[in-house]
């Protein structure tokens, strides 16, 4: 369950931060850049290593401290790394830096630079667990890991190439370097995985050796007389008699907004792309023109509320990145700012309440409790700072411009062959193959998985009508009502399991039902027209796919046990929440890069629980 962290408590000494709670320095020496070049990134080797062609690397680092080995990392990863190389790099913490103090710090190492100022404007509220800060244009991706390393370490997925074995001294902060930890370290280490650390203490080098690694004292820098070094080494052999080189020719089949997801990461990490879908991008569901984004909180299911927490930041991330592919900027994609949830009922109270006293720290993130409702609409109300309406056919265009054009071939098979997964397409298209492929459409059966999707109908509703305003926040609470000016309205959306077409893949036809039912859920709204007396200017309607749980699959389909058919399917009415951190998954799994999401938390979207 995520928790409330306290920043860490600093002072700042003859220019020196220090931490008064652990008595100790965050900069080992005078010449802290040095050092860390020396300890960390020359003691692994990584100048040379990160120069191979294809490289893909991820670097953990214990003690995350004011970014530092990070920041140094990422300027040594740019000025050598190949075009197609993709670095991930893990930091933990457990006292994270107030924002002020990391600023304070940059200044003072000289380093102060874009990705200085990119960790900073990513920085997360100190609330334990995984959080993500994307550098695009460096071709990297940091993951923090905020919370006790003993608590947070076994909940990571990850194969780990170099660790920086970083933080207050060993008789400072015995938590962090102790016989625990560093099996935790083995068990996410690749056989040959090397370390590096300013420590030399004797229980240390003793503690690791336990743990596998093979230890080697090296000269220490400036005053210090010795430190550590050395690899990791795994005499079991590979949990598969198989194994299989990183894919590098990935076809994504289904442009929306879970197939834009994941070939965004996948081409992120070096990856080749080709993407499928005979409608184009966001031509489905995806292409819906007024979505909205908020958090499905519930408090007995800390694991559902983790998964919402990562999954807006995700998105909040993506809509920003997607912005940048469109001419017309932010200004098309992001339709308001602020959801506002009238009229809960007295058991969704109850539950908020539960909620609060249970997770102040996640729920305090993410929405207001103490927001109350303007006169003449439904309280009690909760407001999500966090909330978003977008226009996702805008957001799948945006997406779109950073990659390959989609090509508008429907896929009819998929079959796994030795070396290749085989795509085979509608008419005399020839086959081809690739080294994997991704699943993100409900379209065509393609895998035994989607035979347990469902279809959902819904209907949104355009209304020009002069409503009480300029308030341009989201406003939900039985149906929504985004309001684009003063008299131009979305309104919506309807959730149909009857009256379906046909064909699966098409959207329904309009209906004045359904019209009806969106008005008459926002009676509420002040000055909202009878529906007789409503000017209806414009209809979208669409087919959610969905599983019975209302989550989507995402990882490998027991078609191919090699794990090269991956899927992100059913997102259903949830897609702009879900889909782009199911993506980072997808693609962080496929490539066998640190995921996402903890363990206990990724488990809940396996397409196992549907086999």
């Amino acid at each position: 369950m995520p928790e409330a962290l306290a920043f860490a408590r600093l002072e700042w000494r003859d220019g020196q931060p220090v931490s008064p709670e652990f008595g100790d320095g965050y900069f080992g020496s005078d010449a802290p850049l040095e050092e860390a070049h020396e300890v960390f990134l020359e003691a692994n080797d990584l100048p040379r290593r990160f120069a191979r062609p294809g490289t893909r690397m991820t670097i953990a680092e214990t003690g995350f401290g004011t970014g530092l080995n990070t920041l140094l990392t990422l300027r040594e990863w740019r000025a050598r790394a190949p075009d197609d190389g993709f670095l991930s790099l893990i930091g933990f913490e457990s006292r994270p830096l107030h924002p002020d103090d990391l600023a304070r710090a940059h200044q003072q190492l000289g380093l102060d630079g874009p990705d200085a100022e990119r960790l900073r404007d990513g920085y997360p509220p100190p609330v334990s667990g995984l959080h993500r800060i994307p550098f695009p244009r460096a071709r990297a991706v940091l993951t923090l890991v905020f919370g006790d390393a003993a608590i947070t370490l076994p909940q990571l997925n990850a194969a780990v190439d170099a660790w920086y074995l970083d933080g207050f001294a060993p008789r400072r902060n015995p938590g962090l370097w102790n016989i625990g930890v560093f099996r935790q370290m083995a068990r996410i280490s690749r056989p040959g995985t090397t370390f590096g650390t300013y420590a030399a203490a004797g229980q240390v080098r003793r503690d690791l050796e336990a743990a596998g690694f093979v230890v080697r004292r090296k000269p220490g820098h400036g005053r210090k007389r010795e430190r550590l070094c050395g690899h990791f080494h795994d005499p079991a052999p590979p949990a598969l008699p198989e194994t299989r080189e990183r894919p590098r020719r990935v076809a994504v089949i289904g442009a929306g907004i879970a197939g834009l997801s994941a070939a965004l990461a996948l081409q992120d990490r070096g990856c080749h792309l080709t993407l499928f879908d005979p409608a184009g991008p966001g031509g489905g569901a995806s292409g819906n023109p007024a979505a909205v984004l908020l958090p499905h909180l519930l408090p007995d299911d800390p694991g559902l509320n983790a998964l919402a927490l990562t999954g807006m930041r995700h998105t909040h991330a993506l809509i920003e990145r997607a912005a940048e592919g469109l001419e017309e900027g932010r200004s098309t994609l992001l339709l308001g700012d602020s959801v506002a949830f009238h009229g809960i009922s007295a058991h969704a109270r109850k539950r908020v309440q539960r909620l609060r006293a249970r997770d102040p720290a996640e729920s305090g993130y993410l929405f207001d409790p103490a927001a109350t409702a303007p006169a003449g609409t439904p309280g009690p109300m909760l407001e999500y700072p966090g909330g978003r309406a977008v226009d996702m056919g805008a957001l799948c265009r945006g997406l779109a411009a950073a990659l390959p054009a989609v090509e508008r071939t429907g896929v009819s098979a998929i079959e796994p062959h030795a070396t290749e997964v085989r795509v085979t397409f509608d008419g005399d298209h020839p086959a081809r193959g690739f080294d994997a492929v991704v699943i993100a459409t409900a379209g065509a059966p393609l895998c035994p998985e989607q035979a347990r999707l469902g279809t959902v109908g819904g209907q949104m509703t355009r209304v020009q009508h002069p409503l009480p305003g300029p308030d341009f926040r989201v406003r939900t609470g039985q149906g929504y009502w985004i309001q684009r000016d003063t008299d131009d309205h979305w309104i919506g959306a309807t959730y149909r399991h009857d009256g379906l077409p046909a064909d699966p893949a098409a959207p329904p036809e309009p209906t004045a039902e359904d019209d009806r039912h969106n008005l008459e859920h926002l009676a509420w709204v002040p000055g909202m027209p009878a529906p007789e007396d409503a000017r209806i200017t414009q209809r979208w309607t669409g087919m959610r796919a969905v599983f019975r749980d209302r989550l989507p699959l995402v990882g490998a389909s027991r078609m191919d046990r090699r794990g090269r058919v991956m899927l992100t399917l059913g997102h259903g009415s949830r897609g702009l929440l879900y889909a782009p951190i199911s993506g980072e998954l997808v693609a962080d799994r496929l490539l066998d890069l640190p995921e996402p999401l903890e363990q206990n938390v990724a488990r809940r979207l396996s397409p196992q629980r549907v086999a």
